[in-house]
């Protein structure tokens, strides 16, 4: 690990060390003599970019190879809570892992600079230019700059680099988010926990994810549209004072999740997005750990192959196959969720109180997912997407 970059010019320049990035970095630097850089403003494993810790069990395993020691729970339950305290627990045979994402970010940074890679924190970039001679300039936030044949954007949802070119480069349907970490809570340690409501997160959820024996990841995420109407963080104290009332609070976290999607052009020759910089996270989930590793493992298998091409043409279809195998994993399940989302804020609280009612009266062995369809969509059809993509 360094403080500045070493060279001038290099083959790949990674912007950002969060899931994304280091993945995209595990794939780039599998194949040697390469020189590579990762870069990010800080260290990903002193204050991961906050979230519950919690990824499906199939796309985790799907992304990378997964080492036992980031694994803190394995989850088989998810339990969705009405406004009026209704819960139903639908049990997933896939399951899920609560990750402890710091020390997976930590190990992989580790593997990437053993690797030859060069991994400099502390350096934000805060320009990329157009192409030049066969090389894309970086401008970083000290002045400095460096050059890179191919660059994988991973430096999230606000990174906003390559405005000049025909490039996804903002979010779309910012969305905040207030969680803790919390002690001297009593959860279970096999289920993930969800509440909805007008008055607990509107537009959105509550979540209480279990971290370990007495500890969870609480926290709430609103609709953009309610973001200006209400205090987050009120909202998130007043979850916490009725169902929590004894939490030790740890650590404070907030910040932003872009949770929508367009079909747009994520990747040029030269220049390719991963992650959130290229709005990958599931827009009513608002899960995006899995997502941003399956991202930047497509991102630097794109990376390596636009290394060893310099047709313009054969370029283009490199940009379009890759675009192609993230619509196909993730896109277009996530432009059908986006289209949808709206209409889920116009619930009104009482179709969810009855819908919960509606499953209560069905035992927990009955309750799978195609049965929560069936007693769902005839009287409540608004309630299937958000129950459908809980876990």
């Amino acid at each position: 690990m360094q403080n500045s970059p070493e060279k001038a010019r290099y083959d790949v320049v990674i912007i950002g060390a969060g899931p994304a990035g280091l993945n995209a970095g595990m794939k780039v630097s599998a194949q040697k003599a390469l020189s590579v850089l990762l870069v990010d403003k800080k260290r990903p494993w002193d204050k991961p970019i906050p979230c519950a810790e919690g990824v499906g069990k199939l796309g985790l395993e799907d992304a990378l190879s997964v080492d036992p020691s980031w694994i803190r729970l394995v989850i088989s339950k998810a339990t969705f809570s009405s406004p009026d305290n209704t819960s139903v627990t639908y049990e997933d045979k896939n399951k899920g892992y609560i990750i402890d994402r710091a020390k997976m970010q930590y190990d992989l940074a580790n593997t990437l600079s053993d690797r030859g890679v060069e991994c400099v924190f502390g350096h934000k970039v805060v320009a990329a230019q157009p192409p030049h001679n066969g090389y894309r300039k970086l401008e970083l936030e000290n002045g400095t700059s460096i050059e890179a044949k191919i660059v994988i954007d991973a430096s999230g949802p606000v990174g906003l680099l390559g405005r000049q070119e025909n490039i996804c480069w903002k979010p779309y349907d910012l969305e905040p988010a207030y969680l803790i970490h919390a002690k001297g809570v009593d959860v279970p340690l096999d289920a993930v926990q969800i509440q909805t409501g007008q008055n607990i997160a509107p537009g959105g959820y509550a979540w209480t994810f279990p971290r370990a024996q007495g500890e969870a990841n609480i926290g709430v995420v609103v609709g953009n549209r309610f973001r200006a109407k209400v205090n987050i963080r009120s909202l998130l104290e007043n979850y916490i004072n009725e169902h929590y009332p004894s939490a030790e609070i740890v650590k404070r976290f907030s910040g932003t999740i872009s949770c929508g999607y367009k079909r747009e052009t994520i990747a040029l020759p030269g220049f390719i997005k991963a992650g959130d910089a290229a709005n990958s996270i599931n827009p009513i989930s608002r899960a995006g750990i899995s997502e941003a590793l399956i991202s930047g493992a497509l991102a630097g298998n794109c990376a390596l192959e636009m290394l060893t091409e310099e047709n313009p043409k054969e370029l283009q279809k490199i940009c379009r196959r890759y675009e192609k195998s993230w619509f196909e994993k993730r896109g277009s399940r996530h432009l059908k969720l986006a289209r949808v989302k709206a209409s889920l804020y116009s619930v009104p609280d009482g179709d969810y109180n009855r819908a919960a009612k509606t499953l209560c009266a069905l035992s927990p062995q009955e309750i799978t997912m195609s049965r929560i369809f069936k007693a769902s969509l005839g009287r409540f059809p608004r309630l299937v997407w958000a129950l459908r993509h809980l876990m």
